[in-house]
């Protein structure tokens, strides 16, 4: 892998990034690889992003200033839990109101958020284009609330009626120019029919990787065979589990994997446009369909016609790595993190072998994966 992928990362990124990527690696040896990545704690991300402004007593300090009514042992608890790295906040409000308390510029704050929620500012969300205009202003965290009070219109339209074909970019460049209360609220009022909570380009990607998947070709013959929802579900993205397994008792590596896993409902609702697309929806879905290059039927002949043309696999992971980040920049979520244990997986599954004796896919190495991750016998031990 050239250097240029790896050259902004940490130590401990860059070798999680490199042990994914370990030649012929088992779904078994993988796993255990898995279990020595330090995950990214989030003292981790606060020391990033805030070195020497994230101390207890600051944010002890910010958290009561913003509410009085706060009891100050309780919101000291609380910030010597984050700072140990036992809880961190998960709330998308908590995080907005740290980055006003730990006073970030907004490109900043915009790296915190995506690296705690895996998701950035989310510009057209309303809520979020005011809570950017406040901190690009200077205000705390108390005068950013008095703010969408005052220019939040009432009314707006639900999601599923939004424009669909409104996107993040085109609304941020619109926001950087608004400069007084007056121009945001004005803004507001004239753009409800392009703002929403909810992600539109991630909504596209995701209907054009459900549409691959709801349409492939019949095998040998050419034609196409129709899947529902439910069979896409149990075909590509299922993650059975034995009956009574509790998934409490999981580790917070494992835990991390599952969370948000889609299932047929969250699918069917994505579809419909009453959920919103997650991140970790699209990226199972590009392991589906490898990003959306098209497959061919007889790609085990065609790949292998010139004995001298071998399939470089690092050029094939070369190209799934820069077309999912891509994919997940251009939706507003969060790049490929190697310490990010749902991510690592996925970095692992693009390292498809260039043995053709072993030509499993990206969604077949993922099965294996989850096999060895989530075993049967499993129960037996607990």
């Amino acid at each position: 892998m050239p250097d240029s992928f790896t050259d902004s990362m940490t130590v401990l990124s860059r070798q999680a990034f490199d042990n994914a990527g370990l030649p012929n690696q088992s779904a078994r040896s993988a796993a255990e690889a898995l279990a020595a990545v330090p995950a990214r704690s989030f003292p981790d991300i606060l020391a990033r992003f805030a070195p020497t402004e994230a101390s207890r007593e600051n944010l002890t300090d910010g958290l009561c200033r913003n509410d009085p009514a706060r009891n100050r042992a309780s919101m000291d608890k609380k910030v010597r839990n984050w700072l140990s790295g036992r809880f961190r906040p998960t709330a998308r409000e908590d995080l907005w109101e740290l980055c006003f308390i730990l006073k970030m510029e907004t490109e900043t704050a915009d790296g915190f958020l995506a690296m705690t929620s895996e998701e950035g500012i989310h510009w057209r969300d309303p809520k979020e284009l005011c809570y950017a205009f406040a901190l690009r202003k200077g205000m705390d965290w108390p005068e950013a609330q008095g703010l969408l009070r005052r220019v939040l219109p009432e009314g707006q339209a639900p999601d599923a009626a939004q424009n669909r074909q409104a996107f993040t970019q085109a609304v941020r460049g619109e926001a950087d120019r608004l400069e007084t209360e007056t121009e945001l609220a004005q803004y507001l009022r004239d753009a409800q029919g392009k703002l929403g909570a909810y992600h539109n380009r991630a909504y596209l990607q995701f209907t054009a990787y459900l549409e691959l998947l709801e349409k492939p070709r019949a095998l040998n013959t050419g034609e196409e065979e129709s899947y529902t929802i439910r069979r896409i579900v149990e075909t590509y993205l299922d993650n059975k589990f034995p009956p009574g397994w509790d998934k409490k008792k999981l580790d917070e590596k494992r835990q991390g994997i599952l969370a948000g896993w889609p299932d047929e409902v969250t699918l069917s609702r994505m579809k419909t446009g009453s959920t919103d697309v997650n991140r970790k929806t699209l990226m199972l879905l590009f392991l589906a369909t490898d990003g959306g290059e098209e497959l061919s039927d007889d790609w085990e002949e065609d790949a292998y016609d010139d004995e001298e043309e071998e399939p470089d696999a690092d050029e094939d992971f070369r190209s799934s790595y820069l077309r999912m980040n891509q994919m997940l920049s251009s939706c507003g979520y969060c790049m490929l993190d190697s310490r990010n244990p749902f991510d690592w997986v996925v970095l692992y599954c693009m390292h498809v072998s260039s043995d053709p004796d072993a030509m499993e896919g990206l969604n077949e190495r993922l099965s294996e994966m989850l096999e060895v991750l989530f075993p049967e016998t499993a129960l037996e031990t607990e």
